[in-house]
């Protein structure tokens, strides 16, 4: 127990440090996503890993062992393209998520990691009993993280609709004003980064728009749940991610 709170401890600062760094320096100046650099690392190596180690499973059981294609076929490619997908899926939402979110969100959302975390270690560790440690260690992540944002996902939803408020300047404007406006509250530099931000921006104003609008529609609350769904899937396998970059011996 104390080793697991250890690992818990330890990919929660991997992934809290920088994005609070990167929230305060944003304002002040684009250098800032250079806090986001170790936690993609991170993350990056938390993917990496274990579908290197699947795939060199699913390889030793299908290439026989005086064949040649055992050099050329590694899976380290296919795993790396694996972890570039979930790095270039996963951090610019935890970005914009970090640079976003109010108090209450936040501290909902550092929940869930815990929760996944905790999950994953046990469905791994439950896994390990009828499959070889690789299988375990990929579908544990898998069933952790999407168990803990399924169960993340409820409170995530109320937040956004109930509880934090729409903007009221935003009931009086057109979707084209309102966006404009929440574009333009981003600080003015014209780089690489404001453009990027911008469409973020974009899209959450959109959000809040319909809310403004048509604020007793279902299909509102539909837009509501999978913006929430996508912040919540990506928080917790993410976070499952760190947490195995940040487990020294890869075992539980």
């Amino acid at each position: 127990m104390t080793r697991m709170a250890l690992w818990l401890v330890r990919a929660l600062l991997v992934m809290a440090v920088p994005l609070a760094l990167w929230r305060l320096a944003y304002p002040l100046t684009d250098w800032a996503a250079l806090a986001l650099v170790p936690l993609g690392a991170a993350i990056w190596l938390g993917f990496y890993r274990p579908l290197l180690g699947r795939r060199r499973a699913e390889l030793a059981v299908a290439i026989r062992p005086e064949s040649r294609l055992g050099f050329w076929l590694t899976g380290r490619l296919g795993a790396a393209l694996g972890a570039t997908a979930g790095v270039v899926i996963g951090l610019p939402v935890l970005a914009w998520a970090g640079l976003r979110s109010q108090g209450l969100v936040l501290g909902l959302l550092l929940a869930l990691c815990v929760l996944s975390g905790l999950l994953a270690i046990m469905a791994e560790r439950g896994l390990r009993r009828s499959l070889t440690a690789p299988y375990a260690r990929v579908m544990g992540q898998r069933i952790g993280s999407g168990a803990a944002a399924i169960i993340g996902l409820i409170p995530l939803v109320w937040l956004n609709w109930a509880v934090i408020p729409v903007p009221h300047g935003i009931t009086g404007m057109g979707l084209p004003e309102a966006v404009s406006a929440a574009i333009a509250q981003l600080p003015a530099r014209g780089t690489w980064l404001d453009e990027a931000l911008g469409g973020f921006a974009a899209l959450d104003t959109a959000k809040l728009w319909l809310a403004a609008q048509y604020r007793g529609a279902a299909w509102v609350g539909l837009v509501f749940s999978l913006d929430a769904a996508l912040v919540a899937f990506v928080t917790a396998r993410s976070f499952v991610a760190v947490l195995d970059f940040t487990r020294q011996d890869g075992a539980t």
